[in-house]
C-alpha cells in the first residue's frame, strides 16, 4: 500500500512520458526475442535496392529522439484532450505493431559498409546495436508521424511547431530508407498505422 501511495503522488507528467519509453522498448525488445526463432518475411521491392545508403542521415535517424522526447513531455504537461488522445493513440499503435512484429516477422538485408569515416563508422554502430528485425511497421515512422499528426490541427500548438514537426517526420521517414533500417513498405506502413491510430482515439473515447 506504501509504494501505490507513492507511485500515486508521482506527477502525471513524469509517469506517462517514462511509461511511453517502457511500452515501446517492451514492444520492440520482447517482439524480437519472441519472434526470433520464426521465418522472416523480407517486403523488399526492386526501387529499394536503388535507394543509395547516405550514411549521414543516420543524424536524423538518432535526431528524432529529441523530438520524441520533447514531444511526449510537452503532451504530459498539456493534459488536456489533445494530450490524451495522443498517448491513447501512441498506446495503440505499439499494440497493433506488436501483432505484425509477432505475426508477420520481416527482414531486410543490408549494404556490407566498409568505407572509412565518421558517419560510417555511425551506420556500422547502428548495424551492430539494432538488428535487421521488426521492421513493419516502421516504429521511427509511425512515432514521428503520430508526433505531427497529434497538432496538425491544434490551433493552439505554435504554427512554428506543426511545421517543423512535420519537417521531422518526412525527414525520418526519408532516413529509414537512406540508412537502409527499413524498406518503403515499412514506411508506409508506419504513416498508416499512426493515421489510424490517431482517427481512433479520436473518435472511440478509448482515453477515457
Amino acid at each position: 500500500m506504501k509504494t501505490l501511495k507513492l507511485f500515486s503522488k508521482i506527477p502525471r507528467r513524469v509517469v506517462l512520458p517514462l511509461a511511453a519509453l517502457f511500452w515501446n522498448q517492451l514492444v520492440y525488445q520482447g517482439a524480437a526475442k519472441l519472434a526470433e526463432s520464426r521465418f522472416h518475411y523480407d517486403f523488399s521491392l526492386p526501387i529499394d535496392h536503388k535507394i543509395p545508403l547516405i550514411p549521414w542521415t543516420i543524424a536524423i535517424y538518432f535526431g528524432c529522439y529529441l523530438l520524441w522526447g520533447s514531444h511526449y513531455i510537452w503532451m504530459a504537461w498539456r493534459d488536456d484532450l489533445t494530450a490524451k488522445q495522443f498517448y491513447t493513440a501512441d498506446f495503440i499503435s505499439k499494440l497493433l505493431s506488436l501483432g505484425f512484429f509477432l505475426l508477420l516477422p520481416t527482414v531486410m538485408n543490408r549494404p556490407e559498409v566498409t568505407a572509412p569515416g565518421f558517419w560510417n563508422d555511425a551506420i556500422r554502430f547502428l548495424y551492430c546495436v539494432d538488428k535487421p528485425f521488426n521492421l513493419f511497421p516502421s516504429l521511427h515512422c509511425s512515432i514521428s508521424w503520430l508526433c505531427w499528426g497529434s497538432i496538425r490541427k491544434d490551433d493552439s500548438s505554435p504554427i512554428w511547431y506543426r511545421w517543423l514537426t512535420l519537417a521531422v517526420a518526412v525527414a525520418v521517414c526519408v532516413s529509414t530508407l537512406t540508412t537502409r533500417q527499413h524498406v518503403l513498405v515499412d514506411v508506409l506502413g508506419g504513416i498508416l498505422t499512426a493515421e489510424i491510430c490517431w482517427v481512433v482515439a479520436r473518435r472511440f473515447f478509448i482515453w477515457n
